[in-house]
């Protein structure tokens, strides 16, 4: 019952960057972030049908999402606005323009696939125009920014190494289970797709993403150190 899962789904994402948001009260740029966030993803939950990370298929989703996954993603990227280990002038402002690029070039892709989908000609077809002619999954591409914009205008160095890890995790996990089922639904026009789109970052070739990914992955695992210590040391 996809209304159902939307619906509890929904609720349980507005609880939970409630919370967040509740958290970090005393920066407006925090606030504007969660209250961003949340609207954004609102949009895609009820913008598709197709099951998603948002929108769990069953109770075990449910679970590995709303009781372990987002409560601690949404905790780390909290971060310490006012005294966090990651300071240099402009920080919060630098944070959230890249915050804001990365939500608005995701959505505005989200909501462009859904108004193409949504005509009768397009039924069963491939989307491949707008933001989608420049890579396969512009949504992860704006994801990047996303979030490492966020862990900046958070201040901690702890946070950053979610917006690092997801380059490698992106690479190497999420797109290609994302690819092999746009191979068998678009068994006809995907190859000729995937041959001559990027993967991830607009233009950039195959190797060149391995290479971003393993820097990445780096990055994360330079950054992940810092997490040992208080968020707010």
């Amino acid at each position: 019952n996809r209304l159902l899962w939307k619906t509890i789904c929904s609720v349980c994402l507005v609880f939970e960057v409630a919370a967040y948001i509740f958290g970090v009260r005393a920066s407006p740029v925090m606030v504007a972030i969660g209250i961003i966030f949340v609207s954004k993803n609102l949009i895609a939950v009820w913008g598709q049908d197709t099951p998603t990370w948002l929108v769990a298929g069953g109770p075990r989703m449910w679970f590995l999402m709303y009781v372990l996954g987002l409560p601690g993603f949404l905790f780390v990227l909290q971060g310490c606005p006012a005294h966090g280990d990651l300071t240099f002038p402009y920080r919060e402002a630098v944070g959230f323009l890249l915050f804001a690029f990365g939500s608005a070039y995701s959505l505005a892709y989200e909501v462009g696939r859904f108004r193409w989908k949504a005509l009768p000609e397009n039924k069963g077809r491939l989307h491949t125009v707008g933001l989608a002619s420049f890579c396969i999954h512009p949504n992860y591409f704006g994801d990047l920014f996303t979030y490492v914009g966020w862990a900046i205008a958070g201040g901690t160095m702890c946070a950053l190494s979610i917006g690092t890890f997801q380059v490698w995790c992106f690479v190497y996990m999420v797109i290609p289970n994302s690819d092999a089922y746009l191979a068998e639904r678009y068994a006809v026009e995907f190859p000729a797709y995937a041959a001559r789109t990027a993967t991830l970052i607009p233009f950039l070739p195959p190797l060149a993403h391995q290479v971003v990914a393993w820097v990445g992955f780096a990055a994360s695992c330079y950054f992940s150190a810092h997490c040992s210590s208080s968020l707010c040391g």
